[in-house]
């Protein structure tokens, strides 16, 4: 009798799981996005799932820079809706390519977020910063500052274009002729555009 009760609370409890995380991935995957944004001397490559409902998201960028090397991060958010402003929290894993160092990869735990402050139906502003942690080796870019904000238009549901700035750095707490104290992959304006899908 006794197991039976135990059988039975452990198939109620798993079938509650099963049913949450069934339903957190269909609130996340119903809609997808994809996104492009060229600034001077760089390109950020979006792909995101969630971005634009309220709860849980998922999104990967990759910020490409002709001289300087790229970023690649992935990671995941809540989208939390008041009114005409939303706000984020989000975690990522960040991985970073230095072009011009023979060893200059690294892999950042990222935290952070953004805004998003609704004018109108066509009009927003919006900003986001992440500030990431080195993992793994104190040799190279001990942290690094992705800030971007800026105006996006609107015209259709499944459309978005958008002005804004971007200042992505690495800083090194111990410079030397083969690390400097701060290098730059993007720090320019850019105009971007998005589609829903």
């Amino acid at each position: 009798m006794l197991r039976s009760k135990i059988m039975l609370k452990r198939f109620i409890t798993g079938s509650t799981l099963s049913l949450i995380v069934l339903f957190s991935l269909t609130q996340i995957l119903h809609a997808a996005e994809g996104s492009v944004a060229l600034g001077r001397y760089h390109t950020m490559l979006s792909l995101g799932a969630g971005t634009n409902s309220t709860g849980a998201f998922l999104k990967t960028n990759l910020l490409y820079n002709t001289d300087k090397g790229n970023t690649f991060d992935t990671g995941f958010g809540y989208n939390i809706d008041t009114n005409s402003l939303r706000i984020y929290p989000s975690v990522k894993v960040i991985l970073t390519r230095y072009e011009e160092r023979l060893d200059g990869t690294s892999i950042s735990l990222g935290f952070g977020g953004g805004a998003l402050y609704h004018l109108d139906r066509y009009w927003s502003l919006y900003g986001k910063y992440h500030y990431g942690i080195e993992c793994f080796s104190p040799k190279r870019a001990n942290s690094y500052h992705d800030i971007n904000g800026g105006i996006r238009f609107t015209p259709i549901s499944m459309l978005s274009l958008e002005l804004g700035y971007r200042c992505t750095m690495l800083h090194n707490k111990t410079p030397s002729n083969t690390y400097i104290p701060v290098e730059y992959i993007a720090k320019s304006p850019y105009l971007g555009v998005s589609v829903l899908f």
